[in-house]
């Protein structure tokens, strides 16, 4: 009888925790291209950088919840821009069905135009976390100036 209470108390307490924590407001910041850059990357947008698209959910603050913001943007950068990224967000390249997977269903809940070809177009990317909250694919073929598409994200 006491362990089925203590179930009982146990799920009931998980269920309004999973509530509380996705009824945090949030508000999506599209349009500004160069505000979303700065707030993301923590600087103005650099000169070989183009902003293509990009998306902000900012999560207000909440007790006992920690908010971070979520984003996507499709942007064209050099190498070197890339590498550094991929240093900030703890990424390393990968392959596989795990990465592939995970980046599907990413891909499934984001923006039309994030990442619309299919994924052996793209060199993949992912955080070093247990989760994988960051993501970014590369396309292989670059620009005509020689700078690639790229598509990174964080939910």
């Amino acid at each position: 009888m006491k362990r089925t209470l203590a179930l009982f108390v146990t799920s009931a307490v998980l269920v309004g925790c999973r509530s509380y924590i996705e009824s945090t407001p949030c508000q999506v910041l599209e349009g500004d291209h160069a505000a979303n850059y700065a707030r993301i990357f923590r600087s103005p947008t650099p000169p070989n950088v183009t902003v293509v698209n990009s998306m902000v959910v900012t999560y207000s603050f909440r007790p006992g919840v920690v908010t971070t913001d979520d984003f996507e943007f499709e942007l064209v950068a050099p190498a070197d821009w890339i590498r550094k990224q991929s240093k900030r967000w703890y990424m390393r390249k990968g392959d596989g069905e795990l990465i592939e997977r995970q980046l599907d269903a990413r891909r499934a809940d984001a923006r039309a135009w994030y990442a619309p070809d299919a994924l052996d177009h793209y060199d993949l990317y992912r955080d070093l976390s247990s989760v994988g909250y960051v993501h970014m694919l590369v396309q292989k073929e670059p620009e005509s100036d020689g700078r690639r598409r790229v598509f990174i994200s964080k939910h």
